[in-house]
Order: C-alpha cells, then sequence, then structure tokens
C-alpha cells in the first residue's frame, strides 16, 4: 500500500509545511523498505505518538498524545485525558451538571470551545451545537491512534475556528487482528462506576492492497449525587471570614416573600421571619440531589477501509455512528415570579397571617369591609418540590461518513487527495419537572364571592378560572403556603411536558494535491514543497422546541425559542515549504513556510488569513523557531441567527449585600436611580437567587469574523540523544471578537465604572429590575466589539535512557500563562483571568500548570506516575467582603501499570488520585458542587483495571 519512496519525500514535505490530508496515509510497510527510503521513512516517524519527536518536527508547539497513554490510563471518555494536558482549559465533561448539555468538549488555552477546531483524520469533525462545538464522545476512543494538539492559529491550513489551535483525531486505520478489550473503575466509596467493553476487528485483503477495520463499543457510566461527598451535600456561602455556612436559594419549599415583608410559611400556613444568618437559616440546600457525574449510556459503530486500485491511486472511506444518552438533573424549580393570590378568607392562611399579609402588602380593595384585603401581589419564591426534581433526558445520535480517493499522478512525485464527507447530528431532550407560569398564576386566584373565598362542605376552593389553560387537565387550586402544602393534583395541573429536536448536518468535499519541484527547481536545501486545495462547506442547523419552551412560559430549565440557519463557504489554499539551506556550517537547516487561504462564507463574505513560519539549526543539535499567523472565526449559526432566549450565568447585583463593592452614596444614588427601593439597597432582600441572574441574549446577523493574529518564538534542544527539551512563546490577539460584554460585567460597568456606567448608559439600559428592586434580566446580545490578549510560555522536555534493566523515561509539559484579557469594547475596562477564576473569568486558568510523567518498562510490563499540578489562583471578585481569595495549588498523583500475560493478552490497572486530595471548597464564586469539578477532582481515590485480548 502506497510503498513507493514518492510517498515517503510527499509526506516528509507535507509534514513539514501542515498538510494533514497526506498524513493519513503513511503504511506501516514503508518502515519495511529499501535503503533508499529509510532516511525519509526515519523523517515521517517524527510525527509519531511520541511528544518529543512529533514537537520537535514542527514549526508551531504541538504536543502528542499517543495511544499509550490511553492505555495507560484506561481512558474511557477522551476529554478526561485532554484536560489533564496544561495548553487545556477544561470544557464541558461528566460532571458538568448545571452549567451542561450532555456533551464533552474541549478548550484550548481558554479561549472558548468555538474557537478550538476538532479534526479527525485532519478533516472536519461534525459540530454538535448551534455554536460549532464538536461533541468528541461521538469519536471512538479504542480506534485513536494519536491525538495531536496544535496551539496558537492556524486558520491558513485547517481553515475557521481554528483560532486557538486544533486538536487533530489520528484513528487506527491499518489494523490487522482482533482485540477484545473490557475496563472497570470505580471510588473507593464504591460509586461513580464505568464499564466499558469494545471489539475491533481488522484485517488485509486481495494480497495486501485492501485494509478493513471495524469496531464496535459500549459505555455504562453511574451517576453520582452532589449529596454523596461531605464537600458537596450542601450548598456553600461564604461567611465573610474565610470560612463557610450552609447556603443555598432563597426559592424554599415553605414560599419566602423578600419584599416588604421578608418571610417565609410554615407548615399550617403561619409566617414567621426569613432567617438570612447563621447555621440553621432558611436557605433551601438544592445540592443533594444535583449530579457531581452524570450517568452515560454510548454505543458505538465505526468502520474504516481502503484499498489499492492501482499503485498510485487508493480508495478510502470511514463511518462512525455514536448513540449517546447523558441525563441531567437539578433540583425541584424554583420559580421566582410575581403573582396575585387570593387573601380574605382564604382557607390555606389562618387568619391572623391572612391580617398580616393584609396590612404589609395588601392591593388595597376590601370588598368586604374586614380589615383583609381581597388579594395581595408579591414576589414570590417557592421551591416546587411536589412537582420533583429537573432532569433532562438527552440522547445525541451521530453519524459521519467519508468517502475518497487518493494518490500519486504517474511518474511524478506529486500526490493527490480528493474526498466527500457528510455527517448529521441529532439531538432529542425531553425535560421533566418545568412548571407553566401562566397555570401557577391562575391556581392562587380562588373563586370568590363579595371579595370572600368560596368553599364546599369540606372546606375545600375552587378555581376562580377553571380551565385547563393548555394543560390536559382542569385547574386546582395550590396552597403555596408551607412547604409540602401542594396537592398532588394541583402540582400535576402546573406540570407541562417539555421536549425538543435539535439537527446539525454538514456536507463538504475538499480536493488538493502536493508535491515538490523535484527536478526542475531546487534550492540549496533542496525541492521546494507545494500544497494547493479546494473547500466547499454546506453546515445547517434546525432546533425545534416545543410550544411552552419555546414561548419561554415555564419556569424549570431555560426557556429556548426554536431557531434554523446555515450557512455555506468555498475556501482555496496554497502551502509551501522552502528548504533554503540544509547541512552546511551554520545552517544545518534553514526553513521557511508559507501558507494562504481565502474564503468566501455566505454569511460573512471573504475572509484572508495566512501564515508565516521558518526555523533555523545553526547545528542539528539545536533549532530556533518562529511563525506568525493570522486565523479567522467567521461568526457560527447560533451567533448569527439565534431569537432571543434566556440563560441563568452567575452574577453579583452591586445593588445587593453580597455583591456590593462599593457602598458609596454615588452607588446607593444609583441604584435607587435604576430601580431599587431605597429600603432595599444593599440589603439581602434582592440578592440574586442562588448567585444566578436571569440574561437574555440572541443572535445577530451583521456580525462579521473575528480576526486573530498568534506569534510564536521558541526553541528546540537536543543537549543529548536521551534528554531534549522545548521553549516557546506564545502571543494570541484577538480583535472584533464575537460576544457579549458578560452578564457580571455589564453589572459592574453599569453600578461601578463612573466613566462608561451610570443613568442611561448602554450597561444600565440593559439591566431591567422589577418592582421590588430585585433583578428580572440582564440584555446582553453579541457584537463585534470584543477584545481577547493571551500571552504564555510552553516547555516540553522529554527524556529517555536504558537503566535497571529497562526503558526510564520522563516527559514533561508545562504552561505558564502571563495574561489572559478580556476587554468588552474599546475603553471598558480589562478583566484579567491569568491567574484568577471566579464570575468573570469563569473556569480557573492558573498562571502554571504541568503534566509530568515517569514511566518505567520491560518486555513485560511499564509503569507509570503521572504528577499533574493546578497552580494557585485567586478569585477574580475578591473586593468583596464575601468571596474566596485564593486557592492554593492542587496536586494529583496517578499511578498505573500494564503487565503483559503474554503475546496475545495484557491487564492495566490503576489508581487516580492517589494520595485522595479533596477539591478546594469555594463558596460564592462557585460553578458545581461548591468547586470546579473539571478543573479539580471530585472523586476521591479511584481504582480501575483494563483487560485486553489480542489475537
Amino acid at each position: 500500500m502506497f510503498t513507493n519512496s514518492k510517498l515517503a519525500k510527499s509526506v516528509r514535505l507535507a509534514c513539514a509545511f501542515g498538510a494533514a490530508s497526506t498524513i493519513g496515509f503513511v503504511a506501516p510497510a514503508a518502515a519495511q523498505e529499501a535503503a533508499a527510503d529509510e532516511e525519509a521513512v526515519e523523517k515521517i516517524q517524527v510525527t509519531g505518538s511520541r511528544i518529543r519527536k512529533a514537537e520537535f518536527a514542527s514549526n508551531a508547539p504541538i504536543a502528542t498524545v499517543g495511544a499509550e497513554q490511553f492505555e495507560l490510563t484506561a481512558t474511557v471518555n477522551t476529554e478526561s485525558l485532554l484536560n489533564t494536558l496544561p495548553q487545556v482549559i477544561p470544557g464541558l465533561d461528566r460532571t458538568s451538571n448545571n452549567p451542561g448539555n450532555g456533551t464533552a468538549t474541549v478548550d484550548l488555552r481558554g479561549l472558548g470551545t468555538n474557537r478550538t477546531l476538532v479534526l479527525i483524520n485532519g478533516t472536519r469533525a461534525v459540530p454538535t451545537t448551534s455554536g460549532g462545538t464538536v461533541d468528541i464522545n461521538s469519536i471512538p476512543t479504542a480506534l485513536i491512534k494519536d491525538v495531536e494538539v496544535l496551539t496558537g492559529g492556524a486558520s491558513a491550513v485547517y481553515g475557521s475556528d481554528a483560532v486557538a489551535g486544533v486538536v487533530n483525531f489520528i484513528l487506527k486505520d491499518d489494523f490487522e487482528g482482533v482485540q477484545a478489550q473490557t475496563s472497570y473503575e470505580v471510588t473507593e466509596e464504591g460509586d461513580a462506576s464505568i464499564w466499558n467493553a469494545d471489539l475491533t476487528i481488522g484485517g488485509n485483503f486481495a494480497d495486501g492492497k485492501g485494509n478493513v477495520v471495524f469496531n464496535m463499543s459500549y459505555t455504562d457510566r453511574d451517576d453520582l449525587f452532589q449529596g454523596d461527598r461531605h464537600f458537596s451535600s450542601y450548598a456553600a456561602f461564604d461567611d465573610g471570614e474565610g470560612g463557610f455556612i450552609p447556603g443555598g436559594s432563597s426559592g424554599v419549599p415553605g414560599t419566602a416573600i423578600l419584599n416588604g415583608m421578608f418571610v417565609t410559611f410554615n407548615e399550617d400556613g403561619s409566617a414567621r421571619p426569613f432567617v438570612t444568618g447563621g447555621d440553621n437559616n432558611d436557605f433551601y440546600n438544592y445540592a443533594p440531589v444535583n449530579y457531581i457525574q452524570l450517568p452515560q449510556e454510548r454505543h458505538q459503530i465505526t468502520a474504516i477501509g481502503n484499498y489499492e486500485i492501482t499503485d498510485n491511486a487508493e480508495v478510502y472511506g470511514r463511518a462512525m455512528f455514536t448513540d449517546s444518552r447523558v441525563p441531567q438533573q437539578l433540583a425541584a424549580t424554583p420559580i421566582f415570579q410575581t403573582a396575585t393570590f387570593s387573601l380574605d378568607n382564604n382557607p390555606f392562611l389562618p387568619v391572623a397571617t391572612q391580617q398580616q399579609i393584609s396590612d404589609a402588602i395588601g392591593d388595597g380593595v376590601d370588598t368586604d369591609g374586614d380589615g383583609i384585603d381581597d388579594t395581595a401581589t408579591a414576589f414570590l419564591r417557592r421551591r416546587m418540590i411536589e412537582v420533583g426534581e429537573r432532569r433532562s433526558e438527552d440522547s445525541f445520535n451521530s453519524y459521519q461518513f467519508q468517502m475518497g480517493v487518493k494518490g500519486f499522478i504517474e511518474d511524478s512525485s506529486w500526490s493527490y487527495d480528493v474526498y466527500y464527507q457528510t455527517g448529521k447530528v441529532e439531538n432529542s431532550s425531553v425535560q421533566l419537572g418545568n412548571i407553566n407560569r401562566g397555570r401557577f398564576n391562575q391556581s392562587l386566584l380562588l373563586a370568590s364571592e363579595g371579595g370572600n373565598v368560596i368553599v364546599d362542605a369540606n372546606g375545600n376552593p375552587s378555581c376562580a378560572n377553571p380551565s385547563a389553560n393548555g394543560g390536559t387537565v382542569g385547574c386546582a387550586p395550590m396552597n403555596l403556603f408551607g412547604p409540602g402544602n401542594i396537592s398532588a393534583q394541583a402540582a400535576e395541573f402546573l406540570r407541562t411536558a417539555v421536549a425538543s429536536q435539535a439537527l446539525f448536518n454538514q456536507k463538504m468535499f475538499a480536493a488538493s494535491l502536493a508535491g515538490d519541484t523535484e527536478g526542475w527547481f531546487e534550492l540549496p536545501g533542496g525541492p521546494i514543497g507545494l500544497a494547493f486545495g479546494y473547500e466547499n462547506r454546506d453546515e445547517d442547523f434546525e432546533f425545534l422546541p416545543s410550544q411552552d419552551l419555546a414561548a419561554g412560559t415555564i419556569a424549570g430549565f431555560n426557556g429556548a425559542p426554536g431557531l434554523a440557519g446555515g450557512y455555506d463557504v468555498s475556501e482555496w489554499f496554497v502551502e509551501a515549504y522552502l528548504p533554503i539551506l540544509e547541512g552546511v556550517e551554520f545552517a544545518d537547516l534553514l526553513d521557511l513556510e508559507l501558507a494562504y487561504r481565502s474564503a468566501d462564507y455566505s454569511t460573512a463574505g471573504s475572509v484572508e488569513s495566512y501564515k508565516i513560519a521558518g526555523s533555523w539549526a545553526p547545528v542539528e543539535s539545536f533549532r530556533i523557531r518562529a511563525g506568525f499567523n493570522t486565523a479567522v472565526r467567521a461568526p457560527n449559526i447560533g451567533e448569527l441567527f439565534a431569537p432571543e432566549s434566556e440563560g441563568f450565568p452567575g452574577a453579583a447585583d452591586p445593588c445587593s449585600a453580597s455583591g456590593v463593592t462599593d457602598n458609596s452614596a454615588r452607588v446607593r444614588d444609583l441604584c435607587i436611580a435604576t430601580g431599587v427601593p431605597a429600603s432595599e439597597v444593599f440589603t439581602n432582600s434582592i440578592d440574586p437567587a442562588s448567585g444566578q441572574v436571569r440574561a437574555l441574549g440572541g443572535g445577530n446577523p451583521n456580525l462579521k469574523e473575528e480576526e486573530a493574529e498568534t506569534l510564536t518564538v521558541g526553541f528546540v534542544y537536543d543537549v543529548t540523544e536521551e534528554f531534549s527539551f522545548s521553549l516557546d512563546y506564545f502571543d494570541i490577539e484577538i480583535e472584533d471578537a464575537v460576544s457579549g460584554a458578560g452578564t457580571n460585567n455589564i453589572l459592574n460597568l453599569c453600578y461601578n465604572d463612573p466613566v462608561n456606567g451610570g443613568v442611561g448608559s448602554a450597561y444600565c439600559n440593559a439591566v431591567q429590575r422589577r418592582a421590588n428592586g430585585t433583578i428580572d434580566f440582564v440584555r446582553d446580545g453579541s457584537v463585534n466589539a470584543a477584545s481577547i490578549t493571551l500571552t504564555g510560555w510552553d516547555l516540553i522536555a522529554s527524556y529517555n535512557t536504558e537503566m535497571w534493566g529497562g526503558d526510564v523515561s520522563v516527559d514533561y509539559l508545562g504552561t505558564v500563562t502571563d495574561e489572559s484579557n478580556f476587554e468588552a469594547f474599546p475603553g471598558a475596562g480589562v478583566i484579567e483571568c491569568a491567574g484568577n477564576f471566579g464570575l468573570n473569568c469563569g473556569e480557573p486558568t492558573p498562571e502554571y500548570k504541568h503534566r509530568m510523567t515517569f514511566k518505567y518498562g520491560t518486555d513485560d510490563y511499564r509503569v507509570q506516575l503521572l504528577w499533574r499540578h493546578v497552580g494557585e489562583v485567586n478569585d477574580d471578585d475578591d473586593g468583596t467582603d464575601f468571596s474566596v481569595e485564593k486557592i492554593d495549588g492542587e496536586n494529583y498523583f496517578d499511578l498505573s501499570g500494564t503487565y503483559y500475560i503474554n503475546d496475545n493478552y495484557r491487564v492495566t490497572a490503576g489508581i487516580d488520585n492517589l494520595f485522595d486530595t479533596e477539591p478546594p471548597l469555594i463558596g460564592d464564586n462557585q460553578e458545581q458542587a461548591n468547586t470546579y469539578p473539571a478543573t479539580y477532582d471530585v472523586f476521591g481515590r479511584t481504582y480501575y483495571v483494563n483487560f485486553a485480548a489480542t489475537f
């Protein structure tokens, strides 16, 4: 299969200047070729599975995670391994319950999953969401040969979205034999288990001209609840003195009125003051029933094949299918709603309570003149435990099919590759536990006469409006006053069935030609390598919600209106590799890489990107390298076409007790001017519920592309045959970034920035408050106004030697982040996230992180100790009295080993989090489970075993 020496030359050049489409068809048989080809083949192997060889073959920093790491760590979900790389800031993973959508993502440098391009064998994977994010659950782990992580802009080579870089999953396409393996992991507590089994069958046919690989796998992941761990069994509040107290939500099972009365209700309907402080406060502990590990059931089938139809042509294909079911679960719905309820003669309320409410917040109409108003209106906060927990049942079905032909133009060094691929992802979701807001209001107004509620002979009231109001049963009166008092009939009336379906389709055609100028023009270092290509891609997305979900008339999960949109793009690219000098004094190698791409989008119009990179090796063991890229990201379907929808990001209200950073007269007056009653300014009564604020955002069809400039400068030094290292500086600047200002940032700019904020400013106008002063919503739409700056250093080192009767290796990956800054618009305050975490920055971005492995192996076994360090970070909201100022650095150690029983059987066993390190407790600025569970281990010491049989 392409044992021609022309292939070796073509692949050597392709590896040098980044033509990923060529790398995929290097055959193992090439290693068995004649001596004339051995030099070229050796150079190809530099981009193999070992980080040292892959890294030092490129003019840009590349980290390669090889199959050995997947084996030693018994990886089932790929993101868990990728998140150990220091270049990666964790995206969504198995702990992502809220926020989360059932997918797993990868986020290079923390620049966003939409700025990280995911490839499979050098070609685009099918996105899952309207934002273009790829669910890497759809990539079969058992077939991964390498994962190559290229950081820095790569749009000139791969197109849009490669602003932060690319993650390229290279699959096994030459497997021969049968391999069956199964793995099981479980925590020391005996929970959070994951079981996986897969079968791979592959073989050659037609006298070695063809090969087919078939894989099928099954994954079963158990749930784990926050209540199963002591550090997450309650929602923690900061106590203002560096400690924590039990906290939670003001949406309580007994109903709370935190304006006007500041009370909650007992089971008998009597009212008492709402307790906001101390260990025995009245906040509802929503944590125990929330997932800390999402359950998953996944089926995958993959087939890869190729066949050499002539000496110079090969057809190939790949078909991938995944069915992944990942539910989410949250505590019962908290409804926060201004509502009018029947008061006078209400059988659910004692007369004394009726009088108390009437005196405080009655509506002023007393028809029968008994001193108690007929109705009252209040902002009610109620935890609907009688309706049940909120649960989202998500099913993802995806397939991707690719078919192509590649080969050589006869009697030349030029190769071609033409392929077509199509893919589809279907996400079906059913939500349980939502309630209808209209029916909530309806069930509070009871039938009355002369201002008094009418009851039957048994003292039972009926609804003033008995209709079903869009439901399946008629209205049932709701006793909202006291925990557990909502009847089964009322709960059934309130429930609403919510479902949605999302479809993402991708079609792509690509053709490329690569070769060199050997025989007609050569530089002193050799012939010039060239590649030309054309790509056409069509992507469309449709989101079809049920009526209540689309209208946003539910409480529970977020409302989400329908969405339909798409685009097509045609792209041309050219790349060149210029070996200027080679093998001369003071220039063992001097080369230059050039790339240019032009793309025409049906939405954003024409965009361009280019790359200039080069290296100089004065001697064989030392090489200086540098690269400058322009990168682009065209706005995705969601950013362009999404109608306004709601979300609930973490945010602090500067006018409330928990969010105030400046209690000056200026801010007090501004709070009053923007709708906060004077008596409520800087009080707990207007604290955002659960530390979250409702945000409204939508698409903008006038968006244009983001533009980025990326610079990398560094060197590679082979100190000895055993020890090598590289050091690279990176600088990424993104302009016209598509973004909202950020909910918390908008609030800060409105109230705490005297220059850009204030009454009448765009930021204060974006904040809408209710009559009681609480925030109703913050409008945060997408515009091309933000800028992002990221700078830092990557250090990669590798030491390999023979000692103690075996092979010893030490591999190190370290990243220092100097700057990670976000500016919502020119002149706005810069949010600095290097070394920070919290409401503005989100996931912790340490200034220093590393991944280091120590390995020892013989013919019979291998042992690895993995050391992962997450550096210290500071709270980006540390100006308040209620925040954790710093999270100390954390160290995690994982021990694993593989024993080869014989040529056919092997067993791998390991312990993750060897020293049972607990996650840091954060409190108010948590993401989930009082911490950031994708960054810090929440499972504790975990054991795993994998058994594999190969024939």
